[in-house]
């Protein structure tokens, strides 16, 4: 392990953790801020605000003053006080990110911390002056000859598969004193991934974590429902523990199960508030240069409302308001009309702000919680909004496109469909036209048949006119020898003999 002194050496002169650590710490002058290289929590925060020193740094404290703020809850209402806490187990307790604010509260003598990184445990013995206790990976080599009074098992069990849960906290139970109580989180069965079933037993394990060097099978990812917790309670307990749940009680993320074998005063009277929360999503220079902050603040306790956002620069109060906008996404988010009336913006005058002067904005609720929802350099707090703007407008772009090229391509299954219509509808317009064409080719043929009939009608027509004109003229000509042989002396002749004969009764030839 490195010397104390080569690790974040400049920390003490860091103004932006400074002023962060003057609002957040019990006494600031005396706060430990060193943090040793290997921290996988401090490396975890690093890596979520992209290499951002200063930005992973206030994270990293940030969260370890939100568990204190919960642990504290929970002592003063079983002991009053933490000064009425004899023994104190941080278990898993890592590089101290909790520690360091817990020393602040009760004597390091009386505080003992165990986890199963030997340099963690080391850190925090030679850096935090508590008590070490390299912790095992298997629960049944975990041997401890004394007992606590009060054990944190913060972020454990909402990584522990089913076949060392139990194990695990039957450990832990078996070193409470009869008074003592033991606090752990687990992630609850509503945080997992929605198409996930959650199995009979209600645990649910898979091997993934944000842990880069422990066995992934042995320490992943964790969801439980409450119905398991209290019967493992019940089972490593023989049933005589009292558990109480408190919903999202680490960081409004993991519950926290509280147990006891005493009683002492009821779990009603365990008042427990979350702090406000908050963002900035505007920080920019107007054209008056003047600095614009827009952001939301909500408390969804019981009750509670935020009644002032106040705006510091270098640890000097210099610009309050308070909620008095809807944010419709703010109260989506937090499922609940509490927290619509959220939205909050204001001003700071030109020539009263410096690009490297540190800003704070905290919120602070109507049972007096506060909670920082930034502290940084105004230059660092624009330059990210900015790059935030940025990055949104390129994603809005790039929806634009996506809806765009989608639309475009409903347009072209349309046309692809209208064409098939068509080409459907031509083929049928071609069969229907070659059927045309072959009756209208049969008609042709029927009307040449028609024509070649009507041309020998009409041929033999000519030919019977003809017969006739010659038949008529043949009888024109005999009706001219009638006519001439009746005027013809003979014929009268004749005709006048064929009267005597009928007179006399000669008929006959």
């Amino acid at each position: 392990m490195k010397k104390m002194s080569e690790i974040n050496l400049d920390l003490v002169e860091n103004p932006v953790i400074k002023a962060f650590i003057r609002e957040q710490a019990k006494f600031p002058e005396d706060f430990k801020l060193n943090i040793c290289e290997d921290d996988e929590m401090y490396l975890f925060s690093l890596g979520n605000v992209k290499d951002d020193r200063d930005r992973a740094l206030v994270r990293y404290y940030a969260i370890g003053r939100r568990i204190l703020d919960t642990v504290k809850q929970v002592v003063d209402w079983h002991f009053g006080s933490f000064e009425n806490v004899p023994s104190f187990l941080d278990f898993a307790c890592g590089y101290g990110r909790f520690t360091r604010f817990l020393i602040q509260e009760m004597p390091p003598e009386k505080i003992w911390v165990s986890d199963i990184y030997a340099n963690a445990v080391k850190f925090q013995t030679e850096y935090l002056g508590v008590t070490g206790i390299v912790s095992t990976g298997k629960p049944e080599n975990y041997l401890i000859d004394r007992k606590f009074d009060c054990i944190l098992a913060n972020s454990f069990f909402s990584h522990m598969p089913e076949r060392t849960f139990t194990n695990w906290l039957q450990n832990l139970y078996d070193l409470l004193t009869p008074d003592g109580i033991l606090m752990f989180s687990v992630h609850d069965e509503c945080l997992r991934a929605p198409h996930v079933e959650m199995p009979a037993n209600g645990i649910l394990f898979s091997a993934n974590s944000e842990s880069q060097s422990l066995d992934k099978e042995e320490y992943g990812t964790t969801y439980v429902t409450e119905k398991f917790v209290r019967e493992i309670v019940d089972r490593v307990s023989g049933g005589k523990a009292f558990v109480h749940r408190i919903k999202k009680g680490i960081c409004r993320f993991q519950d926290l199960y509280v147990v006891t074998n005493k009683l002492a005063k009821d779990f009603s009277e365990l008042k427990f508030n979350h702090h406000p929360e908050g963002y900035i999503d505007v920080a920019a220079f107007t054209n008056k240069e003047n600095l614009y902050l827009e952001g939301w603040a909500a408390d969804v306790n019981l009750g509670g409302r935020v009644e002032e956002v106040q705006v510091l620069l270098n640890g000097k109060v210099v610009q309050k308001c308070e909620p008095f906008y809807d944010r419709t996404d703010v109260a989506g988010y937090f499922e609940t009309d509490v927290a619509l009336q959220s939205g909050w913006n204001c001003y700071l005058p030109k020539n009263t702000v410096a690009p490297q002067d540190v800003l704070t904005v905290k919120a602070i609720n109507n049972y007096g919680w506060q909670w920082i929802l930034e502290t940084c350099t105004v230059e660092s707090l624009v330059s990210q909004k900015q790059s935030q703007s940025l990055l949104g407008s390129t994603q809005t772009k790039l929806k634009l496109i996506e809806t765009q090229l989608a639309s475009a391509r409903i347009e072209w299954e349309l046309s692809q469909s209208k064409l098939m219509i068509t080409q459907t509808k031509l083929e049928e317009s071609q069969t229907n036209l070659q059927a045309t064409q072959t009756a209208l080719i049969s008609a042709q043929a029927q009307l040449e048949q028609t024509q070649n009939q009507l041309v020998s009608v009409q041929t033999q027509l000519e030919k019977t006119e003809n017969q006739l004109i010659n038949v008529k003229q043949e009888l024109d000509r005999s009706h001219c020898r009638v006519v001439a042989m009746e005027t013809s002396k003979f014929w009268k002749l004749r005709s006048a003999w064929f009267l005597v004969k009928r007179s006399i009764g000669l008929t006959g030839e």
